[in-house]
């Protein structure tokens, strides 16, 4: 397990252990736990992690939402239905290639949801290049993008 699935599964324990109101909270718990985070990453990580904010009165505290898929993952099936053309994993990287003039709006939900197994990508008009650490990222990121494609994109 990395880091960051080990920084996950703790402010999973924390927030289902307690209510926790603020990130600044959350980060004082992170800490007191031993593991030092910044606002921005913990910020990526309650995104990432599809947690929720639940009212309670006056005051609302973390929660993980468990009923619906984040907006990047909505936005990614409606992209991927639209607007891709092919996709294919090629060494370290999946190349995904777009109708013209869609392949920055392809990058920017990919870094949006931050997957883990992306280190970067790169896109010009019609295509963009996801860049992974190793051909068994590139396989991994594929598989998983491929869960956002239209059922039937594969088997044309």
């Amino acid at each position: 397990m990395n880091k960051a699935e080990q920084r996950h599964q703790l402010i999973r324990a924390l927030i289902t252990k307690q209510k926790i109101h603020t990130q600044t909270e959350l980060q004082e718990l992170l800490i007191e736990n031993g593991v030092h985070v910044t606002q921005a990453t913990l910020s990526r990580d309650i995104n990432l992690m599809n947690l929720s904010k639940i009212r309670e009165g006056e005051h609302s505290y973390y929660a993980i939402n468990t009923g619906s898929t984040s907006k990047w993952e909505k936005r990614l099936e409606v992209y991927m239905e639209e607007a891709l053309y092919m996709m294919h994993p090629v060494q370290h990287q999946v190349v995904i290639k777009t109708y013209p003039g869609l392949a920055q709006s392809f990058g920017s939900i990919l870094d949006a949801l931050n997957f883990p197994e992306i280190v970067a990508t790169i896109c010009g008009n019609d295509v963009c290049l996801v860049i992974c650490e190793d051909k068994e990222q590139a396989q991994s990121c594929f598989e998983r993008l491929k869960q956002f494609a239209p059922p039937l994109f594969f088997d044309r």
